[in-house]
């Protein structure tokens, strides 16, 4: 028995120091400090997900992955941050309910993995430290909390039915376009020759189209050579918030029927056609439109909010490497 209760204070006595910070600050925001143990985690987490998403190609450069981890890292950082202060100036509390909910949450965690001993391993394999899981659990609701306050007035301006119209009108388009890959079957870029010549049919392409001498549709069944575009020609509705779709934003700038290009991307040359979104597109759609409203009003908050918040660097931040993280994490 006595061994057993010297075991259990000991390990009692290594999660009370996992607990206690003794690492230097990283940054600041506004009146927030991030310890270099919390950065650590971050650009681990960025790492791992940059792995991922590099595995399937070429893998950029260590010191351009390390950027990126970095940059990713003191954003999610900030706007984190952000988002507790806000709630601090709107006094947005973690209500006892949260706070039991958060404790039965970790302790089934524990559980799960045999007990304390368990719980330290996961903290240890995950870059994380004992207050650092509070913090992160702590975030998740105050995110929620924020985001319902500023979602759920008119001064969100999606709230009405006009206002999300309104945005509806403002921020959703169709748009057409063909493409021209400058890309072989391997996925990598065609020699200058070859794109000179694709380059040369697309402008040509163009030229007839907007002379009259024949009309988008045709051009688009004759050279478009993406299988999205071919699948669904009477155009694609999209969002000013789609992510990841390169012509977003050249679409955009154009006016409803009027085509533009050549432009470059990063698969090929692309002229485009912007239409009028399809009458009852956003009535079948409402709920998806609502969702994407509420996220962009939510967005424009924490951008607004994180003009007033000073945000300050260390040196420390530029001694964490992929190498030396796990050496910070106290």
């Amino acid at each position: 028995m006595k061994k057993y209760l010297i075991g259990i204070f000991a390990l009692l006595l290594l999660l009370n120091i996992f607990s206690c910070s003794s690492s230097p600050t990283a940054m600041k925001v506004g009146t927030i400090r991030i310890d270099a143990s919390e950065y650590a985690y971050y650009l681990n987490y960025n790492r791992l997900n940059l792995d991922n998403l590099t595995s399937a190609g070429v893998l950029p450069g260590e010191g351009e992955l390390l950027a990126q981890a970095r940059s990713q890292t003191e954003q999610q950082i900030e706007r984190y941050s952000i988002i507790r202060l806000e709630c601090q100036k709107l006094g947005l509390e973690l209500s006892s309910e949260q706070k039991s909910q958060m404790e039965e949450e970790k302790q089934q965690l524990i559980d799960s993995l045999g007990g304390l001993y368990g719980y330290l391993e996961y903290l240890r394999s995950n870059a994380l430290t004992d207050r650092l899981y509070d913090k992160l659990q702590e975030n998740n609701h105050y995110y929620a909390m924020l985001y319902e306050y500023v979602t759920s007035g008119e001064d969100s301006g999606v709230y009405t039915d006009q206002q999300l119209r309104q945005y509806f009108a403002d921020n959703y388009i169709k748009v057409k376009y063909i493409r021209f890959s400058t890309l072989d079957q391997s996925g990598s870029l065609l020699e200058e020759d070859e794109l000179n010549g694709i380059l040369e049919t697309a402008e040509s392409v163009l030229e007839n189209i907007q002379s009259g001498q024949m009309t988008f549709d045709e051009a688009m069944s004759l050279y478009n050579d993406d299988p999205i575009m071919t699948a669904s020609p009477g155009g694609i509705t999209v969002s000013a918030q789609d992510g990841g779709t390169e012509y977003i934003a050249d679409a955009f700038e154009l006016s409803d029927s009027e085509t533009g290009g050549v432009y470059a991307y990063s698969d090929g040359f692309y002229i485009l056609n912007r239409q009028a979104v399809d009458l009852g597109y956003f009535d079948e759609n409402r709920d998806q439109i609502t969702s994407t409203a509420r996220d962009w009003a939510f967005d424009n908050y924490i951008s607004s909010a994180s003009q007033n918040v000073a945000v300050s660097k260390n040196s420390v931040c530029g001694k964490i490497t992929f190498e030396n993280l796990f050496d910070y994490v106290k």
